[in-house]
């Protein structure tokens, strides 16, 4: 399993290098944040979002399997293990949604971001998609709640 994606070609000793040097200057920015203080680099706030949002994550987690199982790709299911990480951002995603209620645009564009950085192949296109599809449905399903309770309501 690859978790950067695909090695990496150059044509040219310069091009190389300069792909030498941005992985340089990244591992520098990595370093100096793990370097930091833990005050300066974890808010109060931040602790607490992260907190809520693998409260939530856990809470919703067998709802959210079966929401998950009806939207991916049936090669995904096959190998559950080997995409873990993609699974793993769907659950967060699904979480900050219907739990923290986070507007789902922010929330797909990150999730897309994360793929994009931490996922190979078609995983961000794969986890647009699947997020696209939880919404729909989640939306579906709120409508139809909201128009039921309107129905049971004694005049």
């Amino acid at each position: 399993m690859s978790f950067g994606g695909p090695p990496v070609t150059t044509h040219s000793v310069e091009e190389a290098d300069e792909l030498l040097r941005s992985d340089e200057q990244d591992s520098a920015i990595e370093a100096e944040v793990l370097s930091a203080p833990p005050k300066l680099v974890y808010s109060k706030l931040l602790l607490s979002f992260t907190r809520k949002l693998l409260v939530a994550t856990v809470d919703k987690w067998d709802n959210h399997v079966l929401a998950i199982d009806k939207v991916v790709p049936s090669n995904w299911k096959n190998e559950p293990a080997g995409r873990i990480l993609e699974l793993s951002i769907l659950h967060l995603a699904m979480s900050e949604i219907t739990v923290l209620g986070t507007r789902h645009p922010i929330v797909i564009n990150e999730a897309v971001d994360l793929a994009k950085r931490f996922c190979d192949g078609a995983a961000p296109r794969i986890i647009n998609g699947c997020l696209r599809t939880f919404v729909k449905d989640l939306a579906g399903t709120s409508t139809a709640q909201t128009s039921n309770s309107k129905l049971e309501v004694p005049l």
